[in-house]
């Protein structure tokens, strides 16, 4: 049994503590972005927890530490008094992965230290056969995090994005959202699942990458995107329907025909939408004539108070928000919606 500390997308302890729940895990500690937990899955399993941003093997946590410089510096002070430290990095470290770095973080910002401290720490991973000191082109590092909550911890990284996924177009989703996107989707294998909005293709390939599915629907309308689109979806080897077309009348689009909708529609940014609440009223309709009787929608919002003004307004009867979950993407408020048929009002 292994300790990891994991970062996640702040505003969505609830959703990790139900992923990690189903999977047997035992969490010791959930702060909004960070979670410590117990697990016996190989290495190579927690790597695939595409839920999380990045994930570390647990050498060593603190408490009561000020969220600032001086306690960052405190951390590494620490560990490098402790005697067993070197017996750990060891016994930890991966057999081709011996290139490190030693990064400090302070609430997810990289912080400055005392380069004595540093020289000090990385010398006790010297000792460790194999090891070099590598700070352009590391394969291999140690993180000291320091959190607004007082917590402080120092581990191994243990998820490294590939080169591909280092680079995303703009306005491109990062793994993660997709992923919790399609989690809230409560997958099944008999899902038809469509995204409206595909762009590059980042929810309907992580979609099929992660969960069961019986069919998914890519729609895009843009001229520039549709050839990116199905260059994506061929490369990731799924089974994946590209579809030209438009949200808003998705005429290709049978009635009642679709389990579950996961889309990332424009947030009038990078795509102009000269009226958003005239888009969100045509949209809304439009799902309402494509979804079956227990399916559900999971969508992620720019203008939250827009749509949830025509949501209130004019879709009482149609749809019942069950889920609302605020976050940041790149920097920019968003939420997480989940609606489902609302019976209740008719």
């Amino acid at each position: 049994m292994k300790t990891y500390f994991s970062t996640f997308i702040t505003g969505t302890q609830e959703i990790v503590k139900e992923f990690l729940a189903k999977r047997g895990v035992k969490i010791k500690l959930l702060l909004d972005g960070l979670v410590v937990y117990e697990s016996d899955y190989p290495e190579r399993e927690i790597r695939n927890f595409h839920i999380f941003n990045n994930t570390y093997l647990l050498l060593r946590s603190f408490s009561n530490l000020a969220p600032d410089a001086k306690s960052l510096e405190k951390i590494l002070a620490m560990v490098s008094h402790d005697k067993n430290l070197q017996h750990q990095i060891a016994i930890n470290l991966p057999s081709r992965k011996r290139n490190f770095k030693i990064v400090s973080s302070l609430e997810n910002s990289m912080v400055p230290v005392s380069r004595e401290l540093l020289q000090k720490l990385e010398s006790i991973i010297l000792r460790t056969p194999g090891t070099r000191l590598n700070i352009q082109k590391p394969d291999l590092e140690f993180w000291a995090l320091l959190r607004r909550e007082r917590y402080g911890f120092f581990g191994i990284r243990v998820t490294y994005p590939f080169r591909h996924e280092n680079y995303r177009e703009k306005g491109e989703l990062r793994k993660e959202i997709s992923y919790i996107l399609s989690f809230l989707s409560k997958p099944n294998p008999k899902d038809v699942v469509l995204d409206p909005f595909a762009g590059y293709g980042s929810i309907p390939i992580e979609r099929a990458a992660s969960f069961p599915y019986k069919e998914i629907i890519a729609v895009e309308k843009e001229d520039d995107l549709i050839s990116k689109l199905k260059q994506k979806v061929k490369a990731s080897g799924k089974k994946i329907e590209v579809i030209r077309g438009n949200a808003l009348a998705l005429s290709g689009i049978q009635n009642k025909s679709i389990d579950k909708i996961i889309s990332d529609p424009p947030w009038g940014e990078y795509k102009e939408v000269p009226d958003l609440e005239k888009f969100y009223e045509s949209l809304l309709l439009e799902f309402d004539r494509i979804l079956k009787k227990e399916g559900v929608i999971v969508l992620l919002i720019g203008a939250k108070d827009i749509f949830e003004n025509i949501l209130q307004n004019k879709f009482t009867n149609i749809f019942q928000l069950q889920k609302k979950y605020d976050i940041l993407v790149s920097g920019k408020k968003a939420a997480i919606y989940k609606l489902v048929r609302n019976y209740e009002n008719k």
